[in-house]
């Protein structure tokens, strides 16, 4: 089976924290917003983040056999 180098790793994990950042940060904007337009907003982008984050961290454990847990 192939492997991921670290470098290659260093960068999925930079991207799994990029997308929890996006996450966190647009659900704190929903949860503090007055407008109702603007909390679904926020709420589709976070979860579209959260779906990002999902699938990057899915399709890594697939590639390394299930043994890979974010930081």
């Amino acid at each position: 089976m192939t492997q991921m180098t670290e470098m290659e790793l260093f960068h999925i994990e930079e991207q799994l924290r990029s997308e929890a950042v996006a996450i966190a940060k647009n659900a704190t904007c929903a949860q503090q917003s007055t407008d109702p337009k603007l909390q679904q907003m926020y709420s589709t982008i976070a979860d579209r983040h959260r779906s990002h984050y999902e699938t990057i961290l899915r399709n890594v454990q697939n590639f390394v056999g299930g043994a890979y847990h974010a930081r």
